[in-house]
């Protein structure tokens, strides 16, 4: 009886570990213009390209890494970097430019 409850324990706790917590996005309704232009702006990015920038910025790996992980060339990484901070540069010119009217 012991030992089926520490197993059933030891079974929760490493599905606990493996399974994360669903989690439920909150939306805000009043989310800064701007911000969600650039959102805008980098979910209409090509798949890989959007997928190098989420994984230099927000999982914060090295181009090294990237490349690595992605099978393609270091400079290739920077190029798509450097594709997204155009994007994000553009749809923030073009915000400032919208709303200095």
């Amino acid at each position: 009886m012991a030992d089926e409850n520490i197993a059933a324990r030891f079974a929760r706790t490493i599905r606990s570990l493996l399974v994360p917590p669903p989690v439920v996005p909150s939306f805000d309704e009043n989310v800064d213009p701007e911000i969600r232009r650039v959102e805008w702006a980098i979910a209409r990015l090509p798949k890989r390209t959007r997928e190098v920038f989420l994984m230099h910025r927000f999982d914060d790996l090295r181009y090294d890494r990237i490349a690595h992980r992605l099978g393609i060339t270091e400079k290739a990484v920077e190029r798509e970097i450097v594709r997204t901070l155009r994007a994000i540069r553009k749809a923030r010119e073009d915000h400032a430019r919208e709303h200095s009217k």
